[in-house]
């Protein structure tokens, strides 16, 4: 059976996502409920959910992403 999910959540994030960029460009890799930059300094991910651009797996692969701030984050293909 297909699912047709039409958004990427945040427990989504937390159990698939390797690293996630940011509509700043930061790039942050997830680790758990924790989004940790380049440069070693952590938030939560639930605080940069909205922020996130892009998702990508552990293959670098683009696994979810959202055109603007306010769309929601949706699975790609």
């Amino acid at each position: 059976m297909k699912s047709n999910k039409k958004h990427f959540a945040y427990y989504d994030i937390a159990s698939q996502a390797d690293n996630v960029k940011t509509f700043e460009g930061k790039r942050y890799d997830v680790r758990g409920i924790w989004a940790v930059e380049r440069h070693g300094t952590t938030e939560k991910l639930a605080s940069i959910y909205y922020r996130i651009r892009t998702v990508k797996d552990d293959q670098f692969r683009t696994i979810a992403k959202r055109k603007n701030p306010m769309s929601e984050l949706k699975p790609v293909k």
